[in-house]
């Protein structure tokens, strides 16, 4: 067990490092390949001894080789949470004894969510670079590694169980077809119908929540966001659903959405210095609120059953 959590430590320091590029330059617009890793500062190349996931920073004194001007601590932190991250998940699949394929997508899952978080508190967007390119990865997976998904490799878990999906996957999977084709169905069933539904839910709060703010503005006089969220969360959550499926896509969004209501109620109630209106009229970015419940369920398992389990017979 301790072998798995090393190796997924190292791999996931080495894409926290890709992802670190990720969060910098989609946002700005510019290419993940060209020009290659530079020194901010003073434009120095990053030599590939220099650019060894959270080593090399050490090893420099967190400062650059050429011009000796401090390197952001942000960037070994960030390669570290992944490698806390990508170590964890490793552990959660062996220990369910889910099928080693399943790694990819959530490796993959796990790694796009802390970019969207970073990006959206940091810039208030989503890129469909990383969204798009989720949905896309999360189909491909399905359909080469079908026992990637639990429903099919471990229906019986209840932290992985699809209630919304389980009949239609049953139906797909015992259809008068080949083996190896009624099990891509049923699998590929599985990941639409979570991608269509969390499109489904977060499209519906987002054309409702346009025409009620635009409501509560015009009868109150404030000036108050034009959107309820923004059309990238809908995207998120189809993203979501595509790699986890339809019970996850809809407990995820109500854990994101209470936790976010908490801050923002907290924030609320406390205001800081300055603060030029209420932040329960401002709008808050939901990704980071999103992948922390998000996170969770690819670590520890369907935390909502395990707050419900109490209450069960």
């Amino acid at each position: 067990m301790g072998m798995i959590a090393a190796l997924g430590f190292v791999f996931g320091a080495i894409v926290g490092s890709f992802l670190n590029v990720v969060v910098w330059r989609v946002p700005r617009g510019m290419s993940l390949v060209r020009p290659p890793s530079t020194c901010p500062k003073c434009g120095h190349g990053i030599r590939p001894w220099e650019n060894i996931p959270i080593l090399s920073w050490l090893f420099l004194g967190g400062r650059c080789h050429q011009c000796h001007q401090p390197i952001s601590w942000k960037y070994p932190a960030g390669e570290a949470a992944v490698g806390c991250l990508y170590s964890l998940v490793a552990l959660r699949v062996w220990q369910d004894g889910l099928p080693l394929s399943t790694l990819l997508p959530w490796f993959w899952f796990a790694g796009a969510m802390l970019s969207l978080a970073r990006i959206d508190w940091e810039h208030r967007i989503l890129p469909n670079l990383v969204t798009y390119s989720g949905m896309v990865f999360a189909v491909l997976c399905t359909l080469v590694f079908p026992l990637s998904r639990p429903v099919l490799a471990n229906p019986a878990n209840p932290h992985y169980g699809a209630s919304f999906s389980r009949s239609l996957v049953e139906v797909v999977k015992n259809a008068p077809l080949p083996e190896w084709l009624s099990l891509r169905l049923a699998a590929l069933a599985d990941c639409l119908l979570g991608m269509g539904l969390g499109f489904l839910l977060l499209a519906a709060v987002y054309f409702f929540g346009k025409k009620a703010l635009q409501a509560m503005a015009k009868s109150t006089g404030r000036q108050l966001p034009q959107e309820a969220l923004g059309w990238g969360d809908v995207k998120m959550l189809a993203m979501t659903g595509a790699f986890l499926g339809a019970d996850a896509t809809v407990i995820l969004l109500a854990g994101g959405t209470l936790l976010g209501s908490l801050v923002g109620l907290i924030s609320a109630a406390f205001p800081r210095k300055g603060q030029s209106q209420p932040l329960v009229w401002r709008q808050l970015p939901f990704a980071p609120f999103f992948a922390v419940p998000a996170l969770l369920w690819v670590t520890l398992g369907n935390w909502f059953y395990w707050a419900m389990l109490p209450f069960l017979p």
